[in-house]
C-alpha cells in the first residue's frame, strides 16, 4: 500500500492468492514500464527427477515475467493471454534460486511481445530464453 492507503502496482501479487502463480512462490522484486524482475527459491517440488528445476517451472516463469513485462500499469483492469511463448532450454539449474527477467520488445494495439530469460544467480548462469506474444484482455470478476 501507498502511503495514502492506495493499492500500488507491486500489490498485483494479491491477484496471485489461491492460484498457480501463488503456489510457485515467487517474488515480484521489480516492476516497471517494459520490465520485470521476479526471483523464487526453489523447493524440492519445483525440481525434476535429476534435481534440476523442472522444465514446466522455467516456462512458467518466463511466460510470467514476460507477461507482467508489458501490463505495467494495467493488471488491475486486464490479464494478459499469452498467445504463443518459443522456450529455449539452454543449461539446467541445480541451484538453490532463479531469476526470471523479461523486456517489452513491441506493442501494438491488440498485442504485446516480449523477451525473457532465467538466470541461475548461483553459478551466473543463462539457463533459459523466451520471446512471448500476449493479448490483453479486460478481467473479469
Amino acid at each position: 500500500m501507498d502511503g495514502d492507503g492506495t493499492q500500488n502496482e507491486h500489490d498485483v501479487e494479491g491477484l496471485f492468492a489461491g492460484t498457480y502463480l501463488e503456489f510457485l512462490g515467487f517474488r515480484l522484486i521489480d516492476w516497471r514500464e517494459g520490465f520485470a524482475r521476479l526471483d523464487m527459491q526453489i523447493r524440492p517440488d519445483h525440481r525434476n527427477t535429476v534435481g534440476y528445476l523442472h522444465g514446466g517451472v522455467i516456462a512458467s516463469l518466463l511466460d510470467i515475467s514476460g507477461a507482467l513485462a508489458g501490463s505495467y500499469g494495467r493488471s488491475k483492469e486486464s490479464v494478459s493471454v499469452t498467445i504463443n511463448m518459443t522456450t529455449n532450454y539452454l543449461s539446467p539449474l541445480r541451484g538453490a534460486a532463479v531469476i526470471a527477467e523479461a523486456e517489452l520488445v513491441r506493442s501494438t494495439r491488440s498485442l504485446f511481445f516480449t523477451q525473457s530469460r532465467i538466470l541461475d544467480p548461483e553459478n551466473k548462469r543463462l539457463c533459459a530464453t523466451a520471446m512471448g506474444t500476449y493479448k490483453p484482455r479486460a478481467r473479469s470478476v
